[in-house]
């Protein structure tokens, strides 16, 4: 029996060695060269792991060096993109063995410019298309838009709120001129029949007539852009006329029909005009009637409710009393049946005084038109 070789192992496997060196359990010859034999080792070992074997003819292709910074794509911009490589490779840590994984830290991938321009571009280019197509029909609407409201406005003309009235003012009468402060006015009683000429100071100053048994409205102030009759205001028995001025507005006519003056006396006339500070309900703070109004301190707006007997809205006034108000500062001939209220703006002070004349004492009968 061959002596083993004292005290040596198989490179290989570990076994015990005979006297020539060659191993009892798989035979290897340890006497060869370690050069001949590289135990757990390979001639790849010294490469990189995206290195690739080629067949006996086929050249390799060239491959950046290790610590070559790779190339952009744009030439002009080789600095900048060696500087991100170069950070980028210095994120490389150590191998993981011989599994071919790194333990390379792992970098969010970057937005190259080139696609974000292209994109650009390619939403321009849609765009331009897009438009050259639909140009001529969205300029062809437009143009039809324009032209149909330019028609409209310059070829609208107001209708003539006379056309259906069939009454008609005599000729002659007497030559009258009324200077009015804002309120309320009846045809008849405070104003004579007649057909009158409007003088205004501002072009917001308004003449409203409400004319329900002619059948006809009117509101009219200057600065209307359709026209307006402040020149031709035809007022008949029993139309009530609503003036707004922030001083007076001054009504004169040639043919007034001063005989037809129907009215009566204020029943309240004679009473001591009521300060007013706070908001009052008509009954329980002052007695029905027609007062007017005069602000004695303060400015801003005077909302008045007008309610039935039996607590149902009937119509609502809003006045706005100042130096620069639309209303001035006073408003005559103002109608307060039971149950109306007047809200006051803070600080505002108001002086209730009843009217010198009035149409009717049926006033719940005066706001049923």
């Amino acid at each position: 029996m061959e002596e083993a070789m004292f005290g040596k192992r198989c490179s290989l496997c570990g076994g015990k060695l005979n006297s020539n060196g060659i191993c009892t359990e798989c035979g290897l010859d340890n006497n060869k060269s370690d050069k001949n034999y590289r135990i757990n080792q390979s001639e790849c070992d010294h490469e990189p792991l995206t290195h690739v074997h080629y067949g006996k003819n086929e050249k390799p292709e060239k491959q950046p060096k290790p610590n070559t910074p790779r190339q952009s794509w744009q030439g002009s911009q080789k600095d900048n993109n060696r500087q991100q490589d170069q950070s980028w490779q210095g994120s490389t840590t150590t191998y993981s063995g011989n599994t071919g994984s790194t333990g390379r830290k792992k970098v969010g991938k970057k937005k190259k410019p080139g696609r974000i321009i292209s994109k650009i571009i390619a939403v321009i280019v849609i765009f331009n298309v897009f438009f050259g197509i639909f140009q001529p029909m969205v300029s062809d609407i437009l143009d039809d838009v324009i032209s149909g409201y330019q028609e409209n406005t310059q070829d609208y003309t107001r209708s003539d709120p006379y056309e259906n009235v069939t009454k008609e003012l005599p000729a002659d009468g007497e030559s009258v001129s009324f200077e009015l402060t804002s309120g309320d006015y009846v045809v008849g009683v405070h104003i004579p029949e007649g057909n009158y000429q409007a003088d205004v100071s501002y072009d917001y100053d308004t003449v409203q007539v409400d004319d329900w048994d002619s059948g006809f409205y009117l509101y009219e102030y200057a600065g209307r852009t359709d026209g307006d009759y402040l020149d031709d205001l035809r007022l008949y028995n029993g139309a009530i006329v609503h003036i707004s001025s922030q001083t007076t507005i001054t009504l004169y006519s040639d043919n007034a029909q001063t005989e037809n003056i129907l009215y009566e006396n204020n029943p309240l006339a004679g009473q001591e005009p009521l300060v007013v500070k706070k908001d009052l309900t008509v009954g329980p703070d002052l007695p029905a009637g027609v007062y007017d109004l005069i602000l004695v301190s303060g400015e801003g707006s005077v909302d008045v409710d007008i309610y039935t007997e039996y607590g149902e809205s009937m119509e609502t006034k809003n006045l706005y009393l100042g130096e620069n108000c639309t209303d001035g500062k006073e408003y005559k001939n103002l109608v307060l049946p039971k149950n109306a209220q007047i809200t006051l703006d803070d600080n505002m002070e108001l002086r209730l005084t009843p009217s010198e004349k009035v149409s009717t004492t049926d006033y719940y009968q005066y706001y049923n038109y």
